[in-house]
């Protein structure tokens, strides 16, 4: 059953399934607290699993919400919050998918709540400046983080065709290099494609979820200049085991060497994996691998 719980200016939707040393789940862009339901259903057998549906989504969204509501620092304060009124103290585990990653290496730097392990899924530590992104422009536009700088325009687009849009999000990605890949918004998700091969999503489910649209979804994009700002007066080597668990194919995420150093050099206990002939979407398409690396079996 989901349950809300009140932190100050958003009430956070949550569930809490159940017994034995804790877990939490960080759902990424653009997911919700259902995208879990396969690794929970797994994972409540010998675990108490807690889901959120992270804040500027519908069931946590916020009335009259300014941009500046979902930088890193408020995202974070939501999970510490909900850690310590929930008393996630058991031996916990956050996994987080996507940009649940950012908000979970965010909550392990600053180190208000005691974590024992963190899997990093398909995402990393914190997202480049934005003028990283305006330097990559594709034949059918700008890249489309630097579309997502502008919330309002980025969802009026993105909702005139929802279907199509979660169609496009969660599509089938082949091997690609980046250079072969138009990483537009206007080509991710607003161009319609024949013969679309998507993953085993709930396509009408996610669009009645997202019926009121994705601007406050979107608008977590909008901070990664300020939240290099705020990282900074956190940021640290980590101490906890960390794995960093990408998919081969992912064309958000492209592993490269001085990546993987980077990573590294992040903390003491740090694992890279990637996963052979994977997208983005390891949690629905290689549960067993994410179940592994979650419970060290």
């Amino acid at each position: 059953m989901i349950k809300h719980i009140d932190i100050g200016k958003v009430k956070l939707a949550y569930t809490s399934e159940g017994e034995g040393s804790d877990i939490l789940l960080l759902h990424g862009f653009p997911s919700n607290i259902f995208f879990w339901n396969d690794i929970k259903n797994d994972l409540i057998k010998s675990f108490r699993v807690t889901v959120v549906e992270q804040r500027g989504y519908p069931l946590s969204s916020i009335k009259n919400a300014q941009t500046t509501d979902f930088n890193i620092e408020n995202l974070t304060i939501d999970i510490e919050t909900l850690i310590e009124k929930l008393n996630l103290t058991n031996n916990l585990i956050v996994v987080g998918h996507d940009w649940g990653t950012i908000v979970a290496w965010s909550l392990v730097s600053r180190g208000k709540v005691k974590v024992s392990k963190l899997i990093s899924i398909c995402g990393g530590t914190e997202f480049p400046p934005s003028k990283v992104y305006k330097n990559l422009n594709y034949e059918s536009g700008l890249h489309y983080i630097s579309s997502f700088q502008n919330p309002k325009r980025s969802n009026d687009l993105i909702s005139n065709n929802l279907n199509l849009f979660f169609r496009s999000a969660y599509r089938i990605t082949p091997k690609l290099t980046h250079k072969e890949i138009d990483l537009s918004m206007e080509n991710l998700f607003i161009a319609k494609k024949n013969n679309l091969n998507v993953h085993k999503v709930k396509i009408e489910s996610l669009v009645k979820h997202f019926y009121g649209g994705l601007e406050q979804a979107i608008a977590w994009y909008s901070n990664i200049d300020l939240n290099i700002d705020l990282s900074a007066m956190w940021r640290r080597y980590i101490e906890i085991p960390v794995v960093f668990l990408f998919g081969e194919n992912d064309a958000a995420v492209q592993l490269n060497k001085k990546m993987i150093q980077r990573l590294k050099l992040s903390g003491k206990n740090i694992k890279v994996k990637e996963v052979k002939n994977a997208d983005h979407w390891l949690p629905i398409t290689h549960k067993e691998r994410v179940l592994d690396e979650i419970i060290g079996r």
